[in-house]
This record gives C-alpha cells, sequence and structure tokens, in this order.
C-alpha cells in the first residue's frame, strides 16, 4: 500500500473526495466525499482509498481519453458536449501537475 493510499475505516486525514482503489491500485469507480477525521466507508478485502487531487498525470490523461471515448457512444448532443469539457479539464490539470513536477527542485 502506497503511503498516500487508507484503508477502510480508518479516519479520513483532510477532508474531501476519495477514489475506491481494489487490489491492484486500479480505481474501481466508487468515489466517497468524506470530512476529516470521518471514518473511510467500508470496502472489500485489499481495497484501500485514495484522494483524488493525489492522480498521476498519466492517470488523468487516461480519465481524458476514457471521456472522449464515451462522447463517441452519446445518444445527445448535450451528453457528449458534456463528456468533452471533463475530458478537456482532466488535460488541463494533467498538463498542470506536468509543469508542477518539472518546477519542483
Amino acid at each position: 500500500m502506497a503511503l498516500s493510499e487508507h484503508q477502510p475505516g480508518e479516519p479520513a486525514p483532510n477532508a474531501g473526495a476519495y477514489e475506491e482503489l481494489n487490489v491492484f491500485g486500479t480505481p474501481t469507480g466508487k468515489v466517497a466525499v468524506v470530512s476529516k477525521d470521518e471514518e473511510f466507508p467500508a470496502a472489500a478485502r485489499g481495497f484501500t482509498w485514495r484522494h483524488l487531487g493525489e492522480q498521476s498525470p498519466a492517470e488523468l490523461r487516461a480519465r481524458a481519453a476514457e471521456y472522449r471515448r464515451m462522447a463517441q457512444t452519446a445518444k445527445t448532443a448535450a451528453v457528449m458536449d458534456s463528456l468533452l469539457k471533463l475530458a478537456e479539464r482532466f488535460d488541463a490539470l494533467a498538463g498542470q501537475r506536468e509543469q508542477e513536477e518539472r518546477d519542483r527542485p
């Protein structure tokens, strides 16, 4: 388990949105919004929770690509536009994180 992953039932170190990771460290799609010191929800054995703000640029770009694929199958223009906007936001956040990593000494 990485230091940024948290066990179900332990108190959250900070308030925010956390994603559930399976035993391989892959996001399951479940997200929990918890307050500081609130216990993380129950999860299957070996599953953990990670703050959404700790995603790597590669993970963010993968999510952007996933939203673009979903947009191609959208049934309405509004849904397609929303998915493409999400993809743009994830790409922008990935770019921001990459820049922050380059700027670190």
